[in-house]
Protein backbone atom coordinates (compact mmCIF):
# COMPACT_ATOMS: atom_id res chain seq x y z
CA UNK A 1 0.00 0.00 0.00
CA UNK A 2 1.25 3.45 -0.83
CA UNK A 3 2.57 5.41 2.17
CA UNK A 4 -0.05 7.92 3.13
CA UNK A 5 0.91 10.91 5.22
CA UNK A 6 0.08 14.18 3.49
CA UNK A 7 -3.34 15.71 3.02
CA UNK A 8 -4.37 15.21 -0.58
CA UNK A 9 -7.17 14.38 -2.98
CA UNK A 10 -8.25 11.28 -1.04
CA UNK A 11 -8.77 13.37 2.10
CA UNK A 12 -10.70 16.01 0.18
CA UNK A 13 -13.01 13.45 -1.43
CA UNK A 14 -13.66 11.75 1.93
CA UNK A 15 -14.49 15.09 3.53
CA UNK A 16 -16.96 15.70 0.72
CA UNK A 17 -18.47 12.25 1.29
CA UNK A 18 -18.83 13.03 5.00
CA UNK A 19 -20.58 16.31 4.14
CA UNK A 20 -22.92 14.59 1.67
CA UNK A 21 -23.85 11.94 4.25
CA UNK A 22 -24.39 14.49 7.02
CA UNK A 23 -26.87 16.38 4.83
CA UNK A 24 -28.40 13.12 3.62
CA UNK A 25 -29.79 12.01 6.99
CA UNK A 26 -32.15 14.98 7.51
CA UNK A 27 -33.04 14.98 3.80
CA UNK A 28 -34.15 11.36 4.08
CA UNK A 29 -36.27 12.20 7.13
CA UNK A 30 -37.96 14.99 5.13
CA UNK A 31 -38.63 12.67 2.15
CA UNK A 32 -40.04 9.95 4.42
CA UNK A 33 -42.83 12.31 5.46
CA UNK A 34 -44.35 11.49 2.05
CA UNK A 35 -42.62 8.31 0.88
CA UNK A 36 -43.02 4.92 2.51
CA UNK A 37 -39.60 3.68 3.73
CA UNK A 38 -39.46 0.66 1.41
CA UNK A 39 -40.84 2.60 -1.55
CA UNK A 40 -38.31 5.40 -1.06
CA UNK A 41 -35.38 3.04 -0.75
CA UNK A 42 -36.46 0.81 -3.64
CA UNK A 43 -36.55 3.77 -6.04
CA UNK A 44 -33.35 5.25 -4.57
CA UNK A 45 -31.34 2.04 -4.99
CA UNK A 46 -32.64 1.42 -8.51
CA UNK A 47 -31.80 5.00 -9.55
CA UNK A 48 -28.33 4.80 -8.01
CA UNK A 49 -27.57 1.45 -9.64
CA UNK A 50 -28.80 2.69 -13.03
CA UNK A 51 -26.63 5.83 -12.89
CA UNK A 52 -23.53 3.87 -11.86
CA UNK A 53 -24.03 1.24 -14.56
CA UNK A 54 -24.29 3.98 -17.20
CA UNK A 55 -21.11 5.62 -15.85
CA UNK A 56 -19.30 2.26 -15.81
CA UNK A 57 -20.29 1.58 -19.42
CA UNK A 58 -19.20 5.07 -20.45
CA UNK A 59 -15.82 4.54 -18.76
CA UNK A 60 -15.11 1.59 -21.04
CA UNK A 61 -14.13 -0.66 -18.13
CA UNK A 62 -17.01 -3.06 -18.68
CA UNK A 63 -18.43 -5.81 -16.48
CA UNK A 64 -15.96 -8.63 -17.18
CA UNK A 65 -15.45 -10.81 -14.09
CA UNK A 66 -14.53 -14.38 -13.31
CA UNK A 67 -17.47 -16.60 -12.39
CA UNK A 68 -16.23 -17.00 -8.82
CA UNK A 69 -15.87 -13.23 -8.37
CA UNK A 70 -19.34 -12.66 -9.79
CA UNK A 71 -20.97 -14.92 -7.21
CA UNK A 72 -18.91 -13.40 -4.38
CA UNK A 73 -19.82 -9.86 -5.44
CA UNK A 74 -23.48 -10.87 -5.60
CA UNK A 75 -23.36 -12.10 -1.99
CA UNK A 76 -21.47 -8.98 -0.93
CA UNK A 77 -24.03 -6.80 -2.72
CA UNK A 78 -26.86 -8.49 -0.82
CA UNK A 79 -25.01 -8.01 2.49
CA UNK A 80 -23.89 -4.42 1.94
CA UNK A 81 -26.89 -3.08 0.07
CA UNK A 82 -29.98 -5.28 0.44
CA UNK A 83 -29.60 -6.21 4.12
CA UNK A 84 -27.88 -3.01 5.25
CA UNK A 85 -30.44 -0.84 3.49
CA UNK A 86 -33.37 -2.76 4.99
CA UNK A 87 -32.06 -2.08 8.49
CA UNK A 88 -30.98 1.47 7.67
CA UNK A 89 -34.20 2.76 6.12
CA UNK A 90 -36.45 1.37 8.85
CA UNK A 91 -34.00 2.55 11.48
CA UNK A 92 -33.85 6.16 10.30
CA UNK A 93 -37.63 6.16 9.85
CA UNK A 94 -38.05 5.18 13.51
CA UNK A 95 -35.32 7.31 15.09
CA UNK A 96 -33.83 10.76 14.59
CA UNK A 97 -31.32 11.79 11.95
CA UNK A 98 -28.90 12.72 14.74
CA UNK A 99 -29.14 9.33 16.46
CA UNK A 100 -28.68 7.57 13.12
CA UNK A 101 -25.40 9.37 12.45
CA UNK A 102 -24.15 8.97 16.02
CA UNK A 103 -24.76 5.22 16.07
CA UNK A 104 -23.26 4.76 12.60
CA UNK A 105 -20.10 6.40 13.94
CA UNK A 106 -19.53 3.06 15.69
CA UNK A 107 -18.75 1.41 12.34
CA UNK A 108 -14.95 1.36 12.99
CA UNK A 109 -15.63 -0.67 16.16
CA UNK A 110 -17.52 -3.27 14.14
CA UNK A 111 -14.71 -3.30 11.58
CA UNK A 112 -12.16 -3.90 14.37
CA UNK A 113 -14.20 -6.77 15.82
CA UNK A 114 -14.76 -8.29 12.40
CA UNK A 115 -11.07 -8.05 11.56
CA UNK A 116 -10.26 -10.00 14.73
CA UNK A 117 -12.98 -12.57 14.04
CA UNK A 118 -11.68 -13.16 10.50
CA UNK A 119 -8.09 -13.19 11.81
CA UNK A 120 -7.13 -10.32 9.52
CA UNK A 121 -5.41 -8.57 12.40
CA UNK A 122 -4.88 -8.57 16.16
CA UNK A 123 -5.88 -5.54 18.16
CA UNK A 124 -4.12 -3.99 21.12
CA UNK A 125 -5.57 -4.42 24.63
CA UNK A 126 -6.37 -0.69 24.66
CA UNK A 127 -8.60 -1.30 21.64
CA UNK A 128 -10.76 -3.66 23.69
CA UNK A 129 -11.18 -0.86 26.23
CA UNK A 130 -12.16 1.44 23.35
CA UNK A 131 -14.78 -1.05 22.18
CA UNK A 132 -16.27 -1.22 25.68
CA UNK A 133 -16.22 2.59 25.96
CA UNK A 134 -18.05 2.99 22.63
CA UNK A 135 -20.82 0.65 23.80
CA UNK A 136 -21.19 2.72 26.98
CA UNK A 137 -21.62 5.81 24.78
CA UNK A 138 -24.20 3.94 22.70
CA UNK A 139 -26.12 3.18 25.91
CA UNK A 140 -26.34 6.88 26.77
CA UNK A 141 -27.45 7.80 23.25
CA UNK A 142 -30.33 5.32 23.12
CA UNK A 143 -31.54 5.75 26.72
CA UNK A 144 -31.33 9.59 26.59
CA UNK A 145 -31.66 9.81 30.39
CA UNK A 146 -29.22 7.13 31.56
CA UNK A 147 -32.02 5.00 33.05
CA UNK A 148 -32.61 1.81 31.08
CA UNK A 149 -36.23 0.84 30.52
CA UNK A 150 -36.36 -1.36 27.45
CA UNK A 151 -39.12 -0.39 25.06
CA UNK A 152 -39.06 -1.76 21.54
CA UNK A 153 -41.28 1.11 20.42
CA UNK A 154 -38.80 3.73 21.66
CA UNK A 155 -35.57 1.94 20.81
CA UNK A 156 -36.37 -0.01 17.65
CA UNK A 157 -34.94 2.63 15.31
CA UNK A 158 -31.63 2.89 17.20
CA UNK A 159 -31.32 -0.90 17.40
CA UNK A 160 -32.02 -1.27 13.68
CA UNK A 161 -29.26 1.23 12.82
CA UNK A 162 -26.95 -0.54 15.29
CA UNK A 163 -27.62 -3.91 13.61
CA UNK A 164 -27.24 -2.44 10.12
CA UNK A 165 -23.75 -1.28 11.08
CA UNK A 166 -22.64 -4.89 11.16
CA UNK A 167 -23.64 -5.46 7.53
CA UNK A 168 -21.87 -2.26 6.43
CA UNK A 169 -18.72 -3.36 8.29
CA UNK A 170 -18.77 -6.76 6.53
CA UNK A 171 -19.27 -5.03 3.19
CA UNK A 172 -16.31 -2.73 3.85
CA UNK A 173 -13.88 -5.32 5.24
CA UNK A 174 -14.53 -7.90 2.51
CA UNK A 175 -14.23 -5.28 -0.23
CA UNK A 176 -10.45 -5.03 0.18
CA UNK A 177 -9.58 -8.20 -1.75
CA UNK A 178 -11.75 -7.14 -4.71
CA UNK A 179 -10.42 -3.59 -4.78
CA UNK A 180 -6.95 -5.00 -5.44
CA UNK A 181 -8.26 -6.35 -8.76
CA UNK A 182 -11.07 -4.04 -9.89
CA UNK A 183 -11.79 -0.31 -9.68
CA UNK A 184 -13.99 1.19 -6.93
CA UNK A 185 -16.46 2.25 -9.65
CA UNK A 186 -16.81 -1.33 -10.89
CA UNK A 187 -17.04 -2.74 -7.38
CA UNK A 188 -19.75 -0.30 -6.28
CA UNK A 189 -21.70 -0.56 -9.54
CA UNK A 190 -21.91 -4.35 -9.52
CA UNK A 191 -22.58 -4.83 -5.80
CA UNK A 192 -25.16 -2.05 -5.79
CA UNK A 193 -26.89 -3.52 -8.85
CA UNK A 194 -27.18 -6.89 -7.13
CA UNK A 195 -28.26 -5.22 -3.89
CA UNK A 196 -30.99 -3.23 -5.66
CA UNK A 197 -32.19 -6.35 -7.51
CA UNK A 198 -32.59 -8.39 -4.33
CA UNK A 199 -34.14 -5.41 -2.55
CA UNK A 200 -36.92 -5.27 -5.15
CA UNK A 201 -39.10 -8.05 -3.63
CA UNK A 202 -39.21 -6.07 -0.38
CA UNK A 203 -40.11 -2.77 -2.05
CA UNK A 204 -42.15 -3.49 -5.17
CA UNK A 205 -45.51 -3.49 -3.37
CA UNK A 206 -44.73 -0.18 -1.63
CA UNK A 207 -43.61 1.37 -4.92
CA UNK A 208 -46.84 0.34 -6.66
CA UNK A 209 -48.92 1.77 -3.81
CA UNK A 210 -47.17 5.17 -3.81
CA UNK A 211 -49.35 8.23 -4.38
CA UNK A 212 -47.19 9.50 -7.24
CA UNK A 213 -49.29 12.63 -7.83
CA UNK A 214 -49.22 13.53 -4.15
CA UNK A 215 -45.43 13.58 -3.82
CA UNK A 216 -43.98 17.07 -3.52
CA UNK A 217 -40.89 18.48 -5.22
CA UNK A 218 -39.18 18.52 -1.80
CA UNK A 219 -39.70 14.77 -1.38
CA UNK A 220 -38.38 14.00 -4.87
CA UNK A 221 -35.42 16.34 -4.38
CA UNK A 222 -34.52 14.48 -1.18
CA UNK A 223 -34.68 11.14 -2.98
CA UNK A 224 -32.58 12.29 -5.95
CA UNK A 225 -30.00 13.94 -3.69
CA UNK A 226 -29.77 10.79 -1.58
CA UNK A 227 -29.38 8.55 -4.65
CA UNK A 228 -26.79 10.65 -6.49
CA UNK A 229 -24.73 12.23 -3.70
CA UNK A 230 -25.11 9.90 -0.71
CA UNK A 231 -24.81 6.68 -2.72
CA UNK A 232 -23.35 7.12 -6.22
CA UNK A 233 -20.69 9.73 -5.45
CA UNK A 234 -20.01 9.01 -1.78
CA UNK A 235 -19.72 5.22 -2.23
CA UNK A 236 -17.09 5.72 -4.94
CA UNK A 237 -15.20 8.19 -2.72
CA UNK A 238 -15.43 5.75 0.22
CA UNK A 239 -14.13 2.69 -1.66
CA UNK A 240 -11.49 4.70 -3.49
CA UNK A 241 -10.20 5.63 -0.05
CA UNK A 242 -10.47 2.02 1.18
CA UNK A 243 -8.43 0.90 -1.82
CA UNK A 244 -5.74 3.54 -1.33
CA UNK A 245 -5.35 3.92 2.44
CA UNK A 246 -7.30 1.01 3.94
CA UNK A 247 -10.33 0.44 6.16
CA UNK A 248 -8.93 2.05 9.28
CA UNK A 249 -7.91 5.44 7.88
CA UNK A 250 -11.08 5.63 5.80
CA UNK A 251 -13.39 4.80 8.71
CA UNK A 252 -11.85 7.56 10.84
CA UNK A 253 -13.55 10.17 8.63
CA UNK A 254 -16.89 8.81 9.79
CA UNK A 255 -16.22 10.43 13.17
CA UNK A 256 -16.97 13.81 11.61
CA UNK A 257 -20.38 12.76 10.26
CA UNK A 258 -22.41 12.79 13.51
CA UNK A 259 -21.16 16.23 14.47
CA UNK A 260 -22.20 17.72 11.12
CA UNK A 261 -25.45 15.74 11.08
CA UNK A 262 -26.49 17.18 14.45
CA UNK A 263 -25.98 20.67 12.99
CA UNK A 264 -27.93 19.95 9.78
CA UNK A 265 -30.67 18.07 11.66
CA UNK A 266 -31.15 21.14 13.84
CA UNK A 267 -31.25 23.44 10.78
CA UNK A 268 -33.63 21.34 8.65
CA UNK A 269 -35.63 19.40 11.26
CA UNK A 270 -35.23 21.40 14.50
CA UNK A 271 -33.96 18.21 16.13
CA UNK A 272 -32.38 18.57 19.53
CA UNK A 273 -30.33 16.12 21.56
CA UNK A 274 -30.14 15.84 25.33
CA UNK A 275 -27.02 16.70 27.26
CA UNK A 276 -26.57 13.01 28.05
CA UNK A 277 -26.80 12.12 24.35
CA UNK A 278 -24.18 14.75 23.57
CA UNK A 279 -21.96 13.17 26.21
CA UNK A 280 -22.69 9.75 24.74
CA UNK A 281 -21.59 11.03 21.33
CA UNK A 282 -18.25 12.16 22.74
CA UNK A 283 -17.83 8.83 24.56
CA UNK A 284 -18.48 6.92 21.32
CA UNK A 285 -15.91 9.01 19.45
CA UNK A 286 -13.39 8.44 22.27
CA UNK A 287 -14.09 4.70 22.13
CA UNK A 288 -13.65 4.66 18.37
CA UNK A 289 -10.32 6.49 18.69
CA UNK A 290 -9.08 4.02 21.30
CA UNK A 291 -10.27 1.06 19.23
CA UNK A 292 -8.57 2.22 16.06
CA UNK A 293 -5.57 4.29 17.20
CA UNK A 294 -5.21 3.90 20.97
CA UNK A 295 -2.15 1.66 20.64
CA UNK A 296 -0.18 4.71 19.51
CA UNK A 297 -0.39 6.08 23.05
CA UNK A 298 1.81 3.21 24.16
CA UNK A 299 4.11 3.43 21.13
CA UNK A 300 4.69 7.15 21.71
CA UNK A 301 5.40 6.70 25.41
CA UNK A 302 7.65 3.70 24.83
Amino acid sequence: MEEYKKFGATDLFMLLAVLFWAINFPFIKIALREFSPLGFNGIRLFLSALVLIIVLLASGEGFALSKSDLWKLMVLGIIGNTFFQLFFIHGINWTTASNTAIIMAMTPVFIALLSVLLKHEKIHRIAWIGILVSFIGFYFVITKTGAFHFSWQNMKGDLMIFSGNLFWAVYTVLSRSFLKRISPLKFVSITLAFGALFYLPFSVRSIIQLDWNGLSFKAWAGLVYSALFAICISYIFWYSSVKRVGNTKTAIYGNITPVLTIVFAYIFLSEKITLLQAGGTLIILLGVYLARSGYRLFEDSG
